[in-house]
């Protein structure tokens, strides 16, 4: 494959996912929620959590390695729980994040 193609596959892959996130939102505004079948709001709302869940697998996922101390993958548990803490307290994302960036980071500074 040469770098035009490539070009080519980086765009399509662009522009379909634009077309996947922007179908559904243009899809409640021109009908309505109440024109939903149920089975499909309730499909709709669970793309944003699968999602994120998709990303955080696929970020953290070089954080653990069999055979090693299971301390990165607990590095990243903790941090998680001070995400989920947060969130629970304060409410929002930005505190959640910044308490997840500052939990994963000192625990990395912590160990070295």
């Amino acid at each position: 494959m040469n770098a035009s193609e490539l070009w080519w596959v980086v765009l399509l892959c662009g522009a379909g996912t634009f077309l996947i996130r922007l179908w559904p939102m243009r899809w409640h505004q021109g009908r309505g929620d109440e024109a939903m079948q149920p089975w499909l709001r309730g499909a709709l709302q669970a793309l944003g959590p699968a999602a994120i869940g998709a990303l955080l697998v696929a970020s953290l996922w070089s954080q653990w390695q069999w055979g090693q101390p299971a301390w990165p993958l607990l590095r990243v548990v903790l941090s998680l729980l001070a995400i989920v803490l947060v969130r629970r307290i304060a409410g929002g994302v930005a505190l959640p994040t910044l308490a997840g960036i500052l939990a994963y980071g000192g625990l990395s500074y912590a160990m070295v």
